[in-house]
């Protein structure tokens, strides 16, 4: 029994040593503790009793444990909610399960929770759903924030959260006249990458179909723009179509079908500005008897998992939506965790063509790699 007790007492004296620490902020969030080597020579005891502490210290959610890496402090300051909010467009379909994935199992290393929000797309939507979160206490807030134009609607909401010191990340979107941490894929030169493609395949006649109302897809059309002009082409006025509004409305079932119906003028090759615009343009095309790619190649961007099963499987630029969605989960808690460092970050991701079967090569002199 003494026994017993002598040595609950050793592993007890290291676990209140280290707690002590912890909440008089000696040792900070995202520090590593001494390691089991020296606590066991700082106390004169076995590496058990060391390790047996550590694991009170689990259990009291005050540190946790990296394999290979050491032990590492997760204390909060008192008054946290341990709940990160994600305002996404969607959360349940497109590439967005991947993303919320991504980062829900990032934060849930150390401890958070995620809250999972939709704005559909919509400023009002997304306005209501920032305001609501106020009331929430959140701890941080990971946003793809709703860009119309050169607009920057909201933005003062998210500056106004980050003022109150609950920091914000931006994914696939910024405002260019707020400072705000964010992580995004190089649009204009994936725009340019799916231009070259069909250039390199011997497409001269291309076409594009983009959404005129997300900046982010307006930027892949520059690059598609400038591509063209670099090589001395340019999109004729009535291939070049850009839809405002939700991709299922009637308006932009008929902009697609404008484009259709110039059956013995159409390009030999379509750009969409995501995969849901391809898809549909597939749609169309083939109640107007257009065969994809024998008559029309097809090429769009995001990676979707619609574009994997599509028949045929669809030419689409990756969207690096686990790596995103597990950046912005680590970006968004060492913010957290370091609440004085005022510098932000921006993270520009490249990304490239996945080959499959929607683009025909018009002069045969480059195989495309099927994934």
């Amino acid at each position: 029994m003494m026994t017993n007790e002598r040595a609950k007492k050793k592993y007890e004296a290291v676990q209140t040593f280290l707690r002590s620490k912890i909440e008089s902020g000696v040792i900070v969030p995202g520090e590593k503790l001494p390691s089991e080597s020296e606590l066991m020579a700082q106390f004169g005891i076995s590496r058990n009793a060391v390790r047996q502490a550590i694991n009170e210290l689990i259990k009291e959610r005050l540190v946790e444990s990296r394999q290979g890496i050491g032990t590492f402090c997760v204390k909060r300051t008192q008054g946290t909610s341990m709940l990160i909010a994600m305002v996404a467009f969607r959360i349940s379909s497109y590439i967005f399960p991947r993303l919320v994935s991504a980062c829900n199992q990032s934060i849930q290393r150390d401890g958070y929770t995620l809250l999972l929000n939709e704005s559909l797309y919509n400023v009002a939507k997304e306005r209501s759903v920032l305001l609501d979160l106020r009331k929430r206490n959140v701890d941080g807030i990971v946003i793809t924030p709703v860009l119309e134009g050169s607009k920057q609607y909201n933005a003062d909401l998210l500056n106004e959260f980050e003022a109150e010191g609950i920091p914000v990340v931006l994914l696939d979107g910024e405002y260019p006249d707020y400072a705000f941490t964010s992580i995004v894929i190089d649009e204009v030169a994936a725009g340019r990458k799916a231009a070259e493609y069909l250039w390199e395949r011997g497409h001269r006649d291309i076409g594009m179909i983009y959404s005129s109302n997300y900046r982010p897809k307006v930027l892949r059309r520059d690059g598609v723009l400038g591509f063209l002009s670099s090589v001395g082409a340019c999109i004729r006025d009535e291939w070049l179509v850009g839809i405002h509004g939700q991709i299922s409305s009637l308006e932009t079932y008929g902009q697609i079908r404008a484009l259709l119906a110039q059956k013995k003028q159409l390009p030999s090759a379509v750009i969409c500005s995501s995969d849901d615009e391809a898809l549909m343009f597939m749609r169309q095309a083939q109640r107007h008897k257009i065969r994809i790619p024998e008559d029309v190649s097809l090429i769009a961007f995001d990676n979707s998992d619609m574009a994997r099963y599509s028949s045929p499987r669809l030419t689409t630029l990756d969207h690096p939506s686990e790596y995103m969605g597990e950046l912005a989960g680590k970006l968004i808690l060492d913010r957290i965790y370091h609440p004085d460092v005022k510098s932000r970050t921006r993270t520009v991701i490249d990304t490239n063509v996945i080959s499959r079967d929607s683009v025909c090569s018009l002069n045969f002199s480059v195989g495309a790699h099927n994934s």
